[in-house]
């Protein structure tokens, strides 16, 4: 058998590096640790495409670029969103006898050791960049979330399609009609779902949005105008659009930036971290613990990460052990000086089925963690840097939301698996 290559011998028969680069990026890996290819990457002699691209030749691996509708959804359905994200894998094309999973890196197989166990199936491997796989998985995830909900005969109420909506921070949603039929639709990150009305929309949408949409829109086949929208107790200002024509009529409604100064304070994250916090509450797995630069920021931003992550619409109750300020901009409930009892009133609060708890406390985590994950199914633990995040993962938690201040007072956010 040929001895396989280096990742410097391939790069280089390729004329992408030197042997000088290769002297330098030694030189690197002796002062900073990691393997060779990362060195590459931190001296800037190559990107990590072209590091990724390197490895799949250095392992005779296919370093492939698929989209979402070429991936088979039985494939993807063999493993949760959450394994996905977490292990930067995602099972793409299923034969009788072997599952092909495209990968960041063939080094780790801790994960395609665990799948193959798991399904006694031959796995091969196929690489693609970390960019590239969480893109595919947010929208092969959120793709099949659609495929289920159009598959649904019944038809439900505005107000449970208007929730599902508001619920996913979407930044449009309306409702199309064609004859007797009407559908609901909103967009989730960037994937369309529907859903079909039942008949009693047109009252409810009465009762639901003022001014009265009906007299808008009367007589009219072109009309727009701003609005609001009130639902479980929450009002939500939205700019509406109307069409109609002798087939039927559109409405469009935009939910308006009534969270612009708390944008304004927190600049928020990328798109595609918030649409994988998202997926991971849809799926029951979102429980963070959250870690901030500096520590103070923790204590300012925590309170308000439902409104900035998720939609106001989500019910959240922030939890504290001092008197912060921030206790005062959100709901909020303070624990008793002495530690011994917040178990218990933690306990207490999950009759309230809140939607997200927001945790800020202090001392022995390992006493209060888990009764805190089960104040509501989306929590975020507020997590000093340099403590032991162990009692974290024992109680449950897979992942972890870092937020650093930048100059300008700009917010740089990254979400990683937590480790044991």
């Amino acid at each position: 058998m040929a001895e396989r290559r280096t990742i410097g011998q391939i790069l280089m028969g390729f004329g992408r590096i030197d042997e000088a680069d290769v002297a330098r990026a030694l030189e690197y890996q002796r002062d900073n640790g990691g393997y060779f290819g990362e060195a590459l990457v931190g001296c800037g002699l190559v990107t990590p495409d072209e590091l990724e691209w390197g490895l799949a030749s250095q392992f005779d691996l296919p370093y492939v670029f698929p989209d979402a509708d070429s991936i088979d959804p039985e494939a993807a359905a063999m493993v949760s969103p959450e394994w996905a994200l977490s292990n930067l894998a995602l099972p793409i094309m299923r034969t009788r006898t072997s599952l092909t999973v495209i990968v960041e890196s063939p080094i780790d197989t801790t994960a395609v050791d665990e799948l193959r166990e798991r399904t006694e199936l031959d796995i091969e491997l196929a690489l693609a960049s970390p960019a590239k796989i969480r893109e595919l998985i947010r929208q092969v995830y959120a793709r099949g979330s659609a495929a289920e909900e159009a598959r649904r005969p019944a038809p439900v109420s505005l107000s449970e399609s208007l929730g599902s909506a508001l619920g996913a921070g979407s930044a449009r949603f309306g409702i199309s009609t064609r004859g007797h039929s009407s559908w609901f639709w909103w967009d989730d990150g960037g994937t369309i779902r529907r859903s079909p009305l039942d008949g009693l929309w047109a009252a409810e949408l009465e009762k639901l949005a003022s001014p009265s949409p009906a007299l808008q829109v009367d007589g009219k086949i072109r009309v727009d105008w701003i609005g609001e929208l009130s639902r479980s107790g929450m009002s939500t200002p939205v700019e509406v659009q109307y069409l109609a024509d002798e087939s039927g009529h559109e409405y469009l409604f935009r939910p308006q930036k009534e969270r612009s100064g708390l944008l304004d304070r927190f600049s928020p994250p990328v798109p595609g971290i918030v649409s994988e916090i998202r997926l991971l509450a849809r799926s029951g797995s979102a429980r963070f613990v959250v870690t901030t630069d500096p520590d103070s920021l923790g204590h300012e931003v925590l309170p308000h990460l439902p409104n900035l992550l998720l939609d106001p619409s989500w019910r959240s109750i922030y939890i504290n052990a001092s008197d912060q300020t921030a206790a005062d901009e959100a709901f909020s409930m303070k624990m008793p000086e002495d530690p011994s009892g917040w178990a218990t009133e933690l306990e207490a609060l999950r009759a309230f089925h809140f939607d997200v708890v927001t945790v800020d406390l202090t001392g022995n985590q390992s006493s209060w963690a888990s009764s805190a994950l089960d104040v509501a199914s989306v929590a975020f633990l507020l997590w000093p840097s340099d403590a032991d995040r162990k009692p974290a993962y024992d109680a449950g938690i897979r992942w972890v939301l870092h937020i650093k201040s930048e100059a300008g007072g700009h917010l740089d956010w990254s979400l990683e698996p937590l480790h044991a």
